[in-house]
């Protein structure tokens, strides 16, 4: 059997990439080595996500795609679909041995909003849920999916643009290979593995400064963090991406509308203990499973305790998930008659949810590259290429400033909001023109932008002495001038930060000021 294109993983940008190709006329085969529904993480949208969503939505033809791109417009089209109201970013300070308790001006604690009202906010995906809700749209579509399936072997055959594919059963064994043909192969796998053994492409992260491990799971009736409501929140801090800054790492909190809470503790590789973890354990209480760690790390916090009580994960299993050194990037996005979405290609962290839109926005360019002639689909994957490897790049500063000033709660706040900013200059990009990105994806090609923050990024050096750590403080605050118009880090809003995104691009799309490929 010969296909157009051949994408190995069905989560969301797979399915995602393979309905539009198949609704624009190429013959698609989905390949994926595990079943729908199945467990994942990497479950928190933004507006930037959003911004996309509905432009793929617009742009490719895809109207039941649209209502996805906000809570409001999700639960009337599809409730059965299950996601979270995220109306935007809270974080609170904790330090061991005491309950969590903050004062008048928030110094131990932020809100971030990121929409205006409940309609417009941006969701948690439950990702069993959405991603074979997207197979289903996608096969629909007339992608053609084989689940249990795995690459085995490939061959490219350069003069004929021809990859030779041979795909196993990993259900059946018995069933022998599948031969497939096929233009153009790209992977969709998290961490890129389907296809890098047969185009050599290994990892290439030593550059990387953020590293960190986590373990996390899936709860039910995890109680909401109600002794941190203050009267001036923006929004209930529970809405939201929810962040527990540690002593050493910090604990997302994810809640969905059906009563799941996504859960997860993040730690710095050079001060976690979770290299001696083992999914099982043993009888001599050496190697504790990823639960035992994670219920002992819940109690060394009294407030993040109380929480959880006797509640017990119950997804990915009851001893929880965990996975050492997130960060990750290989060393090409694209190579004759292949190409790696973002996910594939490369990984920060959770920290700052930005994984869905950096996928959404691959989905997106390759999309309308594999649209294109072949010089020139060729042409726009090796733009792509530079792209992505920069965005990584821009990504692991953005992320690792952060983990450099977490000891210090102002300093994080401090470094945290050049995220802010890089998404809130991307989004006005995204208002404008959604198909136009001159700084490119948040923000990465702004070498003022970049610059700036790489210079705070060297006066973060951990817990300082208080009468530094308001210098230093002052001068991110001084050095985030020229982009700063919502007023990030003004002490007058006591961080609360009431803004919203640029206008969702949902509500563009609705006005059908862009009309979709012919």
């Amino acid at each position: 059997m010969r296909y157009d294109v051949v994408i190995a993983g069905s989560g969301f940008s797979g399915s995602l990439l393979g309905w539009l190709l198949a609704r624009h006329g190429r013959s698609v085969l989905v390949v994926d080595r595990q079943r729908h529904p199945r467990f994942a993480i990497g479950e928190s949208s933004t507006p930037t996500a959003d911004f996309l969503l509905a432009h793929l939505a617009d742009r490719f033809g895809l109207p039941e795609l649209a209502p996805l791109a906000c809570w409001g417009t999700w639960k009337q089209s599809s409730p059965e679909v299950i996601c979270g109201k995220k109306r935007g970013f809270s974080y609170y300070r904790h330090f061991s041995g005491q309950r969590f308790s903050d004062n008048a001006q928030h110094d131990l604690s932020m809100l971030a909003a990121a929409s205006s009202s409940d309609h417009w906010s941006d969701t948690h995906w439950l990702r069993s849920s959405v991603d074979h809700h997207l197979v289903q749209c996608a096969t629909r579509a007339g992608v053609s999916v084989l689940e249990d399936t795995t690459l085995v072997a490939a061959q490219f055959d350069s003069s004929a643009h021809l990859w030779s594919l041979q795909l196993q059963s990993v259900a059946d064994v018995s069933e022998g290979l599948r031969n497939v043909q096929c233009t153009w192969l790209v992977d969709a796998t998290g961490a890129g593995q389907a296809i890098s053994r047969q185009v050599n492409n290994p990892f290439d992260d030593d550059w990387m400064r953020t590293r960190t491990n986590a373990i996390y799971g899936h709860f039910r009736d995890v109680r909401g963090f109600s002794e941190a409501a203050s009267a001036d929140d923006p929004f209930s801090g529970d809405d939201a991406a929810q962040h527990h800054l540690l002593d050493s790492g910090w604990c997302w909190m994810l809640r969905m509308d059906n009563g799941t809470t996504s859960v997860g503790l993040v730690e710095p590789e050079r001060l976690s203990g979770m290299s001696q973890l083992s999914v099982e354990g043993d009888n001599a209480g050496r190697g504790a499973t990823p639960r035992d760690y994670f219920q002992r790390r819940m109690r060394q916090y009294p407030s993040l305790g109380d929480l959880f009580g006797s509640l017990s994960c119950c997804a990915p299993s009851d001893r929880m998930g965990f996975q050492l050194r997130l960060s990750r990037c290989r060393r090409r996005a694209t190579g004759p008659g292949w190409v790696l979405l973002p996910i594939a290609f490369g990984f920060v962290d959770p920290l700052h949810s930005s994984g869905i839109a950096h996928a959404l926005s691959g989905v997106l360019r390759v999309g309308e590259a594999l649209l294109q002639d072949l010089k020139e689909c060729q042409s726009r994957l090796q733009h792509y290429s530079q792209q992505v490897a920069a965005e990584v790049r821009w990504l692991d500063l953005l992320t690792g400033g952060c983990y450099r000033a977490m000891p210090d709660f102002r300093l994080f706040c401090g470094f945290a909001a050049w995220y802010f900013m890089a998404a809130i200059e991307f989004e006005k990009q995204l208002a404008a023109d959604p198909g136009h990105w001159p700084q490119g994806f948040l923000q990465t090609g702004d070498e003022k932008l970049c610059a700036a923050a790489e210079r705070c990024f060297d006066l973060c050096a951990g817990t300082l002495p208080a009468q530094q750590s308001a210098t230093v403080f002052d001068t991110m605050r001084r050095e985030l001038e020229p982009w700063n118009r919502v007023g990030l880090l003004s002490e007058h809003l006591r961080n609360r930060l009431a803004h919203t995104a640029a206008p969702k691009y949902a509500a563009i799309a609705e006005r059908r000021g862009r009309q979709p490929l012919p």
